[in-house]
């Protein structure tokens, strides 16, 4: 089974439907995994790891989640264990790669340029938000993601 499937739904007023699905559980699992490169990378300052999260983050975003390595890895440990997927609306999952793929790209500059306290805020707060994720299943990204598209909805009516 794909990372995300194809398929119609009514558009809801709640939360913005997208024809693709992803699996919860996976995006989970990516959240953990980010969360440990993300504090690899503060603890060893190797620029290697956030450029990885950085690219892991642009697939899954901007490409396709298929590609993703953290994604093969996330489902090869749920096949493992033997986790049956639990399929959800896709656009706010890929909304919250693409905003992880410009704090891990922010991340990256302000540890280029040696700001070590910016570095560290922006770090803990991507850790912070991909804990949210992986252990309690609140994704942050997804509450901003609705948000945005009702405003956008309420400004065309």
């Amino acid at each position: 089974m794909s990372y995300y499937k194809k398929r119609s739904y009514h558009l809801s007023e709640i939360c913005p439907i997208s024809f693709k699905q992803v699996d919860e559980n996976a995006a989970r699992s990516n959240a953990i995994l980010s969360v440990i490169a993300v504090g690899l990378f503060l603890a060893t300052s190797y620029k290697f790891i956030i450029v990885f999260l950085i690219v892991d983050f642009f697939i899954r975003g901007f490409i396709d989640p298929l590609y993703s390595f953290n994604t093969a890895i996330s489902k090869s440990i749920l096949r493992i264990i033997n986790n049956k997927p639990k399929l959800i609306d896709g656009s706010p999952k890929i909304f919250s790669a693409k905003l992880g793929f410009f704090m891990s790209t922010f991340i990256f500059v302000f540890s280029y340029f040696d700001l070590h306290v910016a570095t560290t805020i922006l770090g803990a707060m991507l850790i912070f938000f991909a804990l949210l994720e992986g252990v309690l299943g609140y994704c942050v990204g997804c509450k901003i993601y609705s948000f945005l598209e009702k405003a956008k909805k309420n400004q065309s009516i």
